[in-house]
């Protein structure tokens, strides 16, 4: 969980409070929280690209999610995420903080894969659940 807005703290507090928080059926997220003022106002690209991947080619975390300016300003606070193993049909996608928990859980444990949470977004390119 990659911080790339520091406009709020406040926000950014709300954000990690509710990722960090257990889901009512007890599950919770196993994120790193990383604030890196370097990473400030960076869009997407630049941020992935700051990730070198471990040998030979995966990610040591496949997948990042970034609080960034839209998830600081946005109603909701959809944290953008990022596979970072990516394929073709791996786009980024943004979730709601009280679905990382899932999204986590569920690659972790290989029970779902990336793209599940990608296609399941609405209109609006965010994830809100099943």
């Amino acid at each position: 969980m990659v911080r790339a807005d520091f406009t709020d703290d406040a926000v950014w507090n709300q954000i990690k409070e509710s990722i960090a928080e257990p889901t009512e059926e007890g599950f919770g997220a196993d994120v790193d929280f990383v604030e890196d003022r370097a990473l400030n106002g960076l869009d997407e690209a630049t941020i992935v690209a700051s990730y070198p991947p471990s040998y030979p080619h995966d990610y040591r975390h496949p997948v990042l999610f970034v609080i960034d300016a839209i998830a600081v300003t946005t109603p909701g606070h959809p944290v953008l995420v990022i596979n970072l193993n990516a394929g073709v049909d791996a786009r980024p996608f943004r979730a709601l903080p009280r679905q990382v928990q899932a999204i986590q859980n569920n690659l972790s444990l290989a029970n779902m894969d990336y793209i599940e949470f990608a296609t399941s977004t609405g209109a609006d390119g965010v994830f809100r659940g099943f």
